[in-house]
């Protein structure tokens, strides 16, 4: 249904007012707020007072279309004038006018989400504006064209005057909003450069803190590299005289045993134990102090021939022992760090064959479990086990709950397996009973799961 609502004939100054009068009332009627009746009626008026001015006047004609979902309000305004010359310059923005012809149609324009033009030189121009009912418009039906009617009627309109003064009214209305704009743009200026003057304190504050951390790191990598030279100077120093110790002991034992008292000789051999037991501790520092400084580089491991290969290499202590050894391992490969892996399952082993070398006959049981973020190794025996209550001690350095006469060994094994634990970002954790063997479980971290802190990560009873 399309109706067309009013008309006013443009023919003198007065007629612009009413015009704009009548764009506010219908706007008003149709359910438009003040803000959109306001700007309808100052398109309107623009567009009438171009018509005056330069079409030598023309009528205003406004229509309620609801052809469409979307009922529209819709205005056209006619002149019989010359047409206009620079409309493409006007429309771009490109026209400069003394008179505002090109202001008034580009502020229309702007106003209203429908604009349309139409001029021929000696034709007159045809203006079309319009905008869509507001969701909260009464519905179209005869009886709200009726009101409209009603309300026309009833209308005189204001004169010139008021709707000056209701046109000056509207204008401070606006210029106070924005004023309330400019002071809340001065403020959130203000906040902008606060922030912007704390963000640079802090950018600066950050960079000063990357310099010293850079400069830390590289005072650490250069303290690691001397640490590491003084360990193997170390190592050198050490073990010449060892070598010497070990060789005039060796001499004495082949070449002057008969000579020797059963003291003497009894000597002799703990000189040579004594030096095999140091030199094995110097090779441990060794071990201990290279995992210190080396870092990680993951590569995929085939931990299936890793194992294979450590047992093979055992393979005489194990038929000496007579040991039962089990592999379970569900999962072929993984990613880690491998010369980590090879120390710390190495390690492990050779603590579960050392300390289960008395049971009748030795377990030594090897099995993985593949978590949704990690991988868990689990190496467990049935040897002397241990008390729960030294459970941290035995990850320190040199820190041994038995005697060297009883089970040989420097205390730095597990120490090196719990560093290299920490620098892969893993976890390690034992669980025993004193003569009921050990299990130990490690966990190693899969890639996407790195950057979880393994300190955080919490042990309960079901999972091991």
């Amino acid at each position: 249904m399309t109706a067309s609502l009013a008309r006013v004939e443009i023919r003198f100054e007065q007629d612009v007012v009413h015009a704009r009068q009548r764009a506010r009332l219908l706007a008003g009627l149709l359910g438009f707020d003040r803000q959109d009746q306001t700007r309808i009626g100052t398109a309107v008026s623009e567009i009438a007072r171009n018509a005056h001015q330069y079409g030598g006047g023309g009528e205003v004609e406004f229509i309620l279309d609801a052809t469409s979902h979307a009922p529209r309000f819709t205005m056209v305004v006619r002149d019989q004038g010359p047409g206009i010359g620079d409309l493409d310059a006007i429309l771009e923005g490109r026209y400069a006018s003394c008179s505002g012809m090109g202001l008034g149609i580009m502020g229309s324009r702007r106003l209203l989400g429908q604009f349309h033009i139409r001029t021929n030189p000696g034709q007159g121009t045809v203006v079309t504006l319009g905008k869509a009912l507001p969701p909260g418009a009464p519905p179209v039906t005869p009886a709200l064209l009726r009101r409209i009617a009603d309300h026309l009627t009833a209308d005189r309109g204001d004169s010139p005057l008021e709707e000056i003064r209701t046109q000056n009214r509207e204008l401070l209305a606006a210029l106070e909003q924005i004023r309330r704009r400019d002071e809340e743009l001065i403020v959130v200026n203000r906040e902008l450069a606060e922030t912007n003057a704390g963000m640079v304190a802090l950018y600066s504050q950050l960079k000063n803190k990357t310099d010293q951390l850079q400069l830390a790191e590289q005072t650490l990598r250069a303290r690691n590299e001397n640490l590491k030279g003084f360990a193997y100077t170390v190592s050198h120093d050490l073990k010449a005289p060892l070598r010497g110790i070990s060789g005039y002991a060796g001499e004495l034992e082949r070449k002057h045993t008969t000579g020797l008292g059963e003291r003497a000789r009894f000597c002799v051999t703990q000189i040579q134990t004594a030096t095999r037991n140091l030199d094995q501790l110097i090779d441990d520092l060794l071990h201990y102090s290279r995992m210190e400084t080396e870092a990680p580089m993951l590569t995929t491991v085939n931990l299936h021939r890793l194992v294979e290969t450590i047992l093979k290499e055992r393979a005489r202590t194990i038929a000496e022992l007579h040991a039962q050894v089990t592999v379970e391992l569900p999962f072929a490969t993984l990613l880690t760090w491998e010369p980590g892996l090879l120390q710390l399952l190495t390690n492990l082993i050779d603590n579960a064959l050392n300390y289960s070398s008395h049971a009748v006959p030795p377990r030594l049981h090897i099995r993985g479990e593949e978590l949704p973020r990690a991988w868990r190794l689990i190496i467990s025996d049935n040897g002397i086990g241990f008390d729960m209550q030294y459970h941290d001690r035995i990850f320190g350095l040199f820190n041994r709950l038995v005697r060297g006469e009883d089970f040989p060994g420097t205390g730095a094994g597990l120490a090196i397996v719990k560093k290299v634990v920490e620098k892969v970002g893993g976890t390690i954790r034992a669980q025993s009973h004193p003569g009921q063997g050990a299990t130990f479980y490690l966990e190693l971290p899969k890639p996407e799961t790195e950057q979880e802190n393994p300190s955080q990560r919490q042990w309960n009873a079901d999972q091991i």
